[in-house]
């Protein structure tokens, strides 16, 4: 299989997060990604499209949002761009997990999810753009991966 991409741009705003997520879902169901993968790869994207749609334009601001996965014999890779306000998720520290869940600091838990469900997450600032990329490799044998999620 040689790489097969999609895309999608739509507002940045919730009314759209399911036809960006939708798109990604329904391009890993049509190459046969394991469920697992697929699982992860979705969440993953659910959590920084989220993000984008809530803080990349500011309060009241409007813009829009593009995603495009990319899928190849070896890996997944989904790439979330938007133009809003320049932000590097990778620079967020990792979230204190221990303690009560009440004396936690509030946010931070998307992006640690992310790093957490993908192999690699790269981001850039090119040309008034915020790019993220997220990376997922195929197992060698995609029968034996299952989902511990479903």
């Amino acid at each position: 299989m040689k790489r097969n991409t999609r895309t999608i741009t739509v507002p940045a705003t919730l009314d759209h997060l399911e036809a960006l997520t939708g798109m990604v879902t329904e391009h890993l169901s049509a190459h046969e990604i394991p469920e697992k993968v697929a699982f992860e790869v979705d969440l993953a994207v659910d959590e920084a499209c989220t993000n984008v749609i809530r803080y990349a334009y500011g309060p009241g601001g409007e813009g829009d949002v593009t995603v495009m996965c990319s899928i190849d014999p070896h890996e997944v890779r989904v790439c979330i761009m938007d133009q809003g306000v320049p932000f590097n998720p990778l620079n967020v520290k990792p979230p204190d997990l221990t303690g009560d869940v009440e004396d936690r600091a509030i946010g931070g838990l998307g992006v640690h999810l992310i790093r957490t469900l993908m192999d690699r997450v790269s981001y850039h600032y090119r040309q008034g753009k915020n790019i993220l990329c997220m990376t997922k490799g195929l197992p060698i044998h995609p029968k034996d991966e299952k989902s511990d999620n479903l």
